[in-house]
């Protein structure tokens, strides 16, 4: 049987496993509290990939691009949620986790392919403090909420969590055709004149645009990800196992056909809106019509920084969600039912009051 190494983010003081502390951006013991920075933990293991390596027999050298895959496939674990099928991506070291989803206990079940390693990743820059204190701010005042939906046992379940997208870049040449008009109105005595001109409207563009992102988890909605847009680019970084240690990542079912499709979508809407600016002399357009061809189109995965809560209510899903960069919040916030119908009744009763009071001060003796 082979021998199969892989990198272990491990304390060299104690041992004990290490994570990566969002607030100093380094990795951290929280058993002996030694603290150390991503050169060091590099440098570390390096070495003891370089003393692995003397002891097994000479392997083909792989090229960097497969060497990367193949530590990718090594340092990385699928989980899968026995409950809701959700998969979750964790260093190699991780013993268990919990399904970011629905909260049940997920167990290994392999490693991953080298398909899903990401091309480029963004640290978490905000801490689960932050976090929380940002889902009460949102939570605060919301009388109508479940009982449990603010409760210490929800709150513990908020995920440091890389939600899979895919990035597109290029450039477009985009023209439009249409009718513009302008209008011009007077008044003379008691009669109003109205003065339309038509023109033949032709305008041409060349777009670029940068890494327009589409989530790759068909579980998380859409409009709930672009609500929490955007992201900053100058703190991408490439891919690297190390800022997983104490998260978790989805695992994506979104194609990157699927998502160049939404993509393309909102490319092609950025592209409209900016030509009818360019002809917006016009009072109105008609007959519009736009085109667009791509010059060159790039791709790129990445784990963006999300920090997730998910409530399941009524057999709904209900999302809490904050960029894990900028802290950018956006919920879905649940109703009950029974709140909402004393709350209707105490309208209602107090109405009936108020109206007793009124008739008694008319009607009373």
């Amino acid at each position: 049987m082979d021998k199969v190494h892989t990198l272990s983010y491990q304390c060299p003081n104690c041992n004990a496993a290490l994570e990566y502390d969002n607030a100093t951006g380094k990795f951290k013991c929280f058993y002996c509290d030694g603290t150390f920075t991503e050169a060091q933990i590099k440098a570390l293991f390096e070495a003891r990939d370089e003393a692995v390596n003397l002891e097994e027999s000479v392997e083909p050298e792989l090229t960097p691009d497969q060497q990367e895959t193949e530590d990718f496939t090594g340092q990385s674990a699928l989980y899968n949620c026995p409950n809701c099928g959700a998969g979750v991506i964790c260093d190699s070291l991780t013993a268990s986790t919990r399904c970011h989803f629905c909260h049940t206990p997920v167990i290994l079940s392999g490693r991953l392919s080298g398909e899903y390693k990401p091309d480029l990743i963004i640290p978490f820059s905000t801490t689960r403090e932050v976090a929380e204190q940002k889902f009460y701010a949102y939570t605060k005042g919301k009388f109508l909420l479940p009982r449990g939906f603010r409760s210490d046992a929800q709150i513990k379940n908020i995920s440091a969590l890389y939600v899979p997208y895919w990035l597109k870049s290029g450039r477009v040449d985009a023209n439009l055709t249409a009718t513009g008009k302008t209008i011009r109105t007077w008044r003379s005595g008691d009669v109003q004149y109205t003065h339309t001109k038509l023109y033949h409207v032709e305008r041409e563009a060349e777009f670029s645009f940068v890494r327009v992102p589409c989530d790759g988890s068909k579980r998380i909605d859409d409009a709930l990800m672009e609500s929490i847009e955007p992201f900053v680019y100058n703190g991408v970084k490439p891919f690297n196992m190390s800022y997983l240690s104490g998260c978790a990542a989805e695992k994506y079912d979104v194609t990157k056909e699927e998502a160049a499709q939404r993509i393309d979508q909102r490319v092609q809407q950025a592209a409209n809106d900016e030509l009818k600016r360019m002809a917006s002399v016009y009072n109105a357009l008609e007959d519009v019509r736009t085109n667009i061809n791509y010059r060159s189109q790039e791709y790129a995965y990445a784990l963006l920084p999300v920090w997730f809560l998910n409530y399941t209510y009524k057999g709904k899903d209900y999302g809490f969600v904050m960029n894990g960069q900028t802290g950018t919040t956006f919920g879905e916030l649940p109703v009950s039912k029974g709140k909402l119908f004393l709350y209707g009744a105490g309208i209602f009763l107090a109405v009936l009051i108020i109206a007793f009071v009124i008739l008694s001060l008319f009607f009373g003796d």
